[in-house]
């Protein structure tokens, strides 16, 4: 029995706080492997324009190419209409029965997780790993540690992540404004960025 990260979400672009989340992961929560899947449409980014399914992947992958322990999967990108957690995580259930599977998510919407497509479902069935978030008072977060457990026995980890103040608009909006992005995003991703003129329209 191993145990194994998820981290989720729409990758856009894949930044150095992402990167940042899964290595810590991987070294000081004792888990075999992080899977990084990018989000085919996020359900609290319908309408947001986006890049590319493509592009969005390969900067991924640039971005965790060499650090171990970091593995990238498509079976969100494969799959038809909205991504949500609760579908995914069952999906690689399958594919790792024997696993301990926990999804890596920020404090923020950890504390809303109850609301989320079958949230009662996802706390009951699966463990969490929560990823610390610059400026959020941590006792909320103790709170619904506790009423989770309480209510659905739910396995929570905190992360002692270096917390980075990054953020995907900030990215986008340098891009456009020509400002340097080399501190935010790893530098074959920063390449991707440049060289596929990606973000000089979206606003």
């Amino acid at each position: 029995m191993s145990d194994i990260g998820i981290l989720g979400g729409t990758f856009d672009p894949f930044h150095n706080g992402h990167l940042s989340i899964a290595d810590t992961a991987v070294k000081d929560a004792g888990l075999k492997k992080v899977i990084l899947m990018p989000a085919r449409v996020s359900p609290f980014k319908i309408g947001r324009e986006m890049a590319s399914d493509v592009d969005r992947l390969n900067m991924v992958k640039l971005g965790a190419n060499g650090h171990k322990g970091l593995e990238v999967s498509t079976i969100e990108l494969n799959s038809d209409g909205v991504s949500y957690t609760y579908k995914t995580l069952s999906i690689l259930k399958k594919y790792h029965p024997d696993d301990i599977l926990w999804f890596i998510m920020g404090t923020d919407q950890f504390i809303c997780l109850e609301s989320w497509y079958k949230g009662p479902d996802l706390l009951r069935e699966f463990s969490f790993i929560l990823a610390v978030r610059p400026g959020f008072d941590d006792r909320v977060t103790r709170d619904k540690i506790a009423r989770y457990t309480e209510l659905y026995g739910t396995s929570v980890r905190i992360l002692h992540n270096r917390q980075l103040d990054i953020s995907s608009t900030d990215i986008k909006k340098a891009v456009r404004e020509g400002r340097d992005i080399s501190d935010l995003v790893p530098p074959d991703v920063e390449r991707y960025i440049y060289e596929h003129r990606l973000y000089r329209e979206i606003h």
